[in-house]
């Protein structure tokens, strides 16, 4: 019987022959968490399918730096620790001096200082203010409705009596010319 892993391996290794990239790194990525799963190689598997995936697509990926050089212990110079110099802060730069200038609190008009902006505009003067006052007690007039028919006035009822006449007329003429 197969374990979980192996059974993950091979339904990843059957989407990459279909040509199913994308699957086959979500079975991997799944694959990854199983125990083993480093031992049995999926990294490496996983890599690949992404190079593939990259290869189908177009995609070219910059080779791998190479792996760093292993140095001997005997071989490494020994480390000689110099003695660090003590340094000394340097001293903080202060802004320019700016000269100082008096400023000067805004100032307000009041109504005390003029009393002409206490007295009322003409409304000759501005005609174009004169504006209909409204209020939720007078609230603006809908337009009327179209006016009723005057029941008495019998023209309409003729109209439409003669209407429907003719339009009885031309449904018979037409089913006797199907006919």
């Amino acid at each position: 019987m197969r374990s979980r892993l192996e059974d993950l391996i091979a339904t990843a290794d059957r989407q990459l022959t279909a040509r199913s990239y994308d699957a086959a790194i979500d079975t991997l990525r799944t694959a990854l968490a199983e125990p083993g799963a480093v031992e049995a190689g999926v990294e490496e598997r996983m890599e690949a399918v992404l190079r593939a995936r990259d290869e189908a697509r177009g995609i070219v990926r910059a080779a791998p730096p190479p792996p760093a050089p292993v140095v001997e212990m005997a071989e490494a110079a020994p480390i000689v620790e110099a003695q660090a110099e003590p340094q000394s802060e340097p001293e903080p730069t202060r802004p320019p001096v700016v000269p100082f200038r008096t400023i000067e609190p805004p100032r307000f008009a009041s109504v005390q200082d003029d009393p002409a902006r206490l007295e009322r505009f003409d409304r000759e003067q501005y005609p174009m203010l004169e504006v209909e006052r409204l209020s939720i007690l007078h609230p603006t007039a809908a337009p009327d409705p179209e006016p009723e028919p005057d029941t008495h006035d019998r023209s309409w009822m003729l109209k439409r009596m003669v209407l429907a006449a003719v339009i009885a007329v031309a449904v018979c003429l037409i089913a006797i010319c199907i006919k």
